[in-house]
């Protein structure tokens, strides 16, 4: 289902306190700027994740919303379904495929990088609509996949024995930050133990 934009100015959709930094008296969402915010740098992971620090700011006058780079005007994001899709400033935006590493399934790039992550709205949100892709979600992720199972493959990727799992197959913790197609089942040793331990499970499940 469609919704309405999740901000602008007067109207605001401050999300939850999932944040680790809620409620500590210090707005830590990136959407909003002023003497409210927190000193310290600003994640993405705290967007609509610090509700009462940035209401009580937002109200008592201490921040407000951030205007969009190089403009005048206020940045809006869009959700649909609770996820908010962001906007198109990847390189790769508007190709036919999302790159944005949030999600899996079959309208997704062969090549996957945090970097894009809110920035390829256009694809994700069409793959989104039509059903060829999901948000991945870690643990549901982590109840479908049984190491025992998975065929992982052998060690001549380009990256073995480096800690990390560098076969797209996966995500989590212990995922590389850049995985490709090339490298399914090439990474046998760090992707099993990744997967017995819990810091990795199957994108598609």
């Amino acid at each position: 289902m469609l919704g309405s934009p999740v901000w602008a100015q007067g109207k605001v959709d401050f999300g939850s306190d999932s944040s680790m930094f809620a409620n500590d008296g210090e707005c830590d969402d990136p959407r909003f700027e002023g003497t409210g915010m927190t000193a310290t740098p600003l994640l993405d992971d705290d967007i609509m994740a610090d509700a009462t620090d940035c209401r009580n700011a937002f109200n008592a006058g201490t921040i407000t919303i951030k205007p969009a780079p190089g403009t005048d005007e206020l940045a809006v994001y869009e959700m649909i379904d609770g996820i908010i899709f962001g906007d198109d400033t990847s390189e790769w935006a508007k190709d036919g495929e999302c790159d944005d590493r949030r999600f899996f399934g079959r309208g997704m790039a062969s090549v996957l990088d945090w970097s894009n992550v809110g920035m390829d709205r256009t694809d994700c949100l069409n793959a989104y609509v039509d059903g060829n892709l999901e948000l991945w979600n870690a643990e549901r992720s982590m109840r479908a996949t049984s190491c025992d199972a998975i065929d992982f493959g052998d060690d001549e990727g380009e990256y073995p024995f480096d800690s990390q799992c560098d076969d797209p197959r996966f995500e989590g913790l212990s995922e590389a930050m850049s995985v490709v197609s090339d490298t399914i089942g090439h990474d046998a040793t760090d992707c099993q133990r990744a997967c017995v331990f819990g810091t990795v499970s199957l994108r598609n499940y």
